[in-house]
């Protein structure tokens, strides 16, 4: 028959109870606070990602804004680059037709003195081949003076004319 020992039973309560003591105190207790570190860990390093992940965010954004403004900034120069280039490229050629202007200028003022210069040359030699033809053909010699007088008078007369 069965039989029911008592002391039996305590003993198996008391090594059951010893048992859930030692298994609460060497098992349990360091597996939930090694679980619970863990747990811990693995949040703070979720949170650390995401901090990670906006702040590369926000460096990539001021990157791209960086970027963007070092883009509109070379635009900016390389526009200023060309103004400046097509201004020196007026100035020079604004410069160069002005000299050129002065240059024309100054060669008609030369022709004009080197013909006025041939005309009157060309008027006392033609004067003076008159005077020496009037002396041969009147046979008469006439003083620089009076041939003074009858060049003026015969340039007069061809300068009316």
């Amino acid at each position: 028959m069965i039989s029911i020992n008592i002391y039996e039973i305590i003993m198996q309560m008391v090594n059951f109870l010893i048992l859930l003591y030692l298994l609460n105190r060497f098992l349990i207790k360091p597996l939930s606070e090694f679980i619970e570190k863990r747990s811990s860990d693995i949040k703070t390093d979720i949170q650390d990602a995401k901090n990670n992940k906006e702040q590369s965010e926000k460096l990539l954004e001021e990157q791209r804004s960086v970027l963007n403004d070092a883009r509109q900034e070379a635009k900016s120069i390389r526009e200023k680059a060309e103004e400046n280039s097509q201004k020196e490229k007026e100035m020079i050629i604004s410069g160069a037709k002005k000299e050129s202007d002065h240059l024309i200028n100054q060669a008609k003022k030369d022709i004009e003195l080197v013909v006025d210069k041939a005309k009157k040359d060309l008027i006392n030699e033609v004067g003076e081949i008159s005077v020496t033809l009037a002396e041969s053909v009147l046979k008469r010699s006439i003083d620089h003076k009076d041939k003074e007088t009858l060049i003026s008078d015969g340039l007069k007369k061809i300068s009316l004319s």
